[in-house]
């Protein structure tokens, strides 16, 4: 086999593992987090020890099941996301997919910062009605909204949730495919697989459209930052738009003004990231800066 496809092939493979890592972690931590959950609910004396002796399997499960708190499963959930972000961070620092140096997270203009942060603003707009307006059908509403009901479930989704993503996907994949390819590759195959990974068809929209934002942001700025704070941005409007139900009310908008906003985020998005070119100073080959060798894992 030649050392081209040999690199492709590398290369693919470091696309695919890295978000099936991340999915491995979350498939352990939620596992372990329902069995504290049902450690906890047996400890605490919920279930009666007649039904514990029976020995009977069927209402055992069925007595545990009863006595979980009303607010427990999202609890459980809740820390399981938490624990896999944060196991998947460890992880992608610790193998040496990604640095926390200087080059990541070099400082942005405030001018190009304020300029970003509008421009994933109008582009969360934009993607937001495209979505509604598709009909795409959204799977995971109710498990969202209840990990959304605890701080913990607000904290995983609002803040580390972000931090994570724009690490694993614009940092460790993005980068690695603009260093060795082009920006263009790095931008799209990314954005893909960042949306892929939601597996719920409104999101894998929504997030693979924001993705090309992001990505093309990580590119022009060469820093996490402002891909960051627009990341955490989205999440936390989502989840105060979860909490309070808004998004009840985007569904009552009429077409007129749906093409409004569309047309109006469109217009403003193309007008930020003309200044933003304008304004950000050119570097030849932005994406230096990490290495690409990684600790054997």
């Amino acid at each position: 086999m030649s050392n081209t496809s040999n690199e492709l092939l590398s290369t693919v493979w470091r696309v695919v593992k890295l978000p099936l890592y991340y999915m491995l972690y979350q498939g352990i931590f939620s596992v372990l987090a329902m069995i504290a959950l049902l450690v906890y609910v047996v400890a605490s004396g919920a279930v009666s020890v007649e039904i514990i002796a029976s020995g009977n399997p069927e209402d055992i499960v069925s007595a545990i099941m009863a006595a979980i708190p009303e607010n427990g499963m999202a609890w459980a959930t809740s820390a399981g996301l938490f624990m896999a972000a944060s196991a998947m961070l460890w992880h992608l620092i610790y193998w040496g997919y990604f640095s926390f140096g200087k080059q990541p997270f070099r400082q942005v203009g405030g001018k190009v910062m304020l300029l970003s942060i509008m421009l994933v603003f109008a582009a969360m707009f934009m993607f937001n009605v495209l979505a509604q307006e598709l009909g795409l059908s959204d799977e995971l509403s109710e498990v969202i909204k209840q990990v959304s009901n605890n701080v913990l479930g607000c904290i995983t989704i609002a803040v580390l949730a972000p931090i994570l993503e724009e690490v694993l996907f614009r940092g460790a994949i993005q980068g690695y495919l603009m260093r060795k390819y082009n920006p263009t590759v790095g931008i799209v195959v990314a954005a893909l697989v960042f949306g892929l990974i939601h597996m719920n068809p409104i999101q894998i929209f929504y997030a693979f459209c924001l993705g090309l934002v992001f990505g093309w942001m990580y590119y022009r700025t060469c820093s996490l930052m402002p891909v960051v704070i627009g990341h955490v941005l989205n999440n936390s409007l989502a989840v105060i738009t979860m909490i309070m139900g808004a998004e009840e009310e985007e569904a009552l908008m009429s077409l007129t003004e749906k093409i409004a906003i569309i047309g109006g985020s469109l217009l403003a998005a193309v007008a930020l990231m003309y200044l933003i070119n304008r304004l950000q100073p050119a570097v030849p080959v932005p994406w230096r800066g990490v290495e690409d060798t990684e600790t054997q894992e």
